[in-house]
């Protein structure tokens, strides 16, 4: 929708214009053309007063079309940060162990060679970011200032690369064999301390912080923070 309403904005500004520019190269070659039967060769015929007011007229048209470009409102940049959807603004990377231990047990005493082990390690990442359809802009001409109400930051994705699966040590009883279940068991305790460390680590402050860094951009890039106070919470 900014961009629609800048497209047409320019249009306007562009047909103004090329119709003021027409309009005076029009004038004056009418006023060439009067002169040359009724003045000598050599004369330079002056525009009318009235004239000179309509072009005054227009110029000021487009001024005025040029101000409301600058004139940016709390809509437009709230439509704007609002395209923005869900944006990743932090990722952390991770390499995780993952590890199992099981030994078959008969009245509470482990059974020999019953013992079923493994310890594999993945690679992997965790995003957070902001949804921005949630931000809240405010807009105060008196004060010059401008609001922006951004929604916590939040976890987006715990991946897993199985490409970067790397198995360490390896352990099969045929009384014990591991199953699928365990393997996965281990993956849904690998994201977890995986998350864990990175929520340690502080992702979401970072991805809070870095949310602000482009809300921040893409304000200036829109308005001058040199009139306008930006504040961002």
């Amino acid at each position: 929708m900014l961009k629609t309403r800048k497209t047409k904005l320019y249009f306007a500004v562009i047909i103004l214009v090329a119709a003021a520019i027409l309009a005076v190269v029009g004038f004056g070659i009418r006023n060439i053309v009067a002169a040359g039967k009724t003045q000598a060769p050599g004369g330079s015929p002056s525009p009318t007063p009235q004239v000179v007011v309509q072009e005054v007229e227009k110029i000021r048209e487009v001024e005025k079309l040029v101000e409301v470009e600058k004139e940016i409102s709390a809509e437009i940049l709230q439509d704007g940060l609002k395209d923005m959807g869900f944006l990743v603004t932090e990722e952390y990377y991770f390499t995780e162990v993952a590890s199992y231990s099981s030994i078959k047990t008969l009245f509470n005493l482990e059974l020999p060679f019953s013992e079923s082990s493994y310890l594999v390690s993945y690679e992997g990442s965790v995003t957070a970011g902001i949804d921005f359809t949630g931000v809240r802009v405010v807009k105060d001409e008196e004060q010059k200032r401008i609001t922006v109400f951004l929604p916590l930051p939040q976890i987006q994705t715990v991946s897993i690369d199985p490409e970067s699966f790397v198995l360490h040590h390896e352990k099969q009883s045929i009384l014990n064999p591991t199953s699928v279940a365990d393997y996965n068991s281990s993956l849904i305790e690998l994201e977890r301390s995986a998350l864990d460390k990175a929520l340690e680590r502080g992702l979401l402050d970072h991805a809070g912080e870095h949310a602000r860094l482009v809300v921040q951009n893409f304000v200036g890039s829109l308005v001058d923070l040199r009139e306008y106070r930006l504040s961002i919470r």
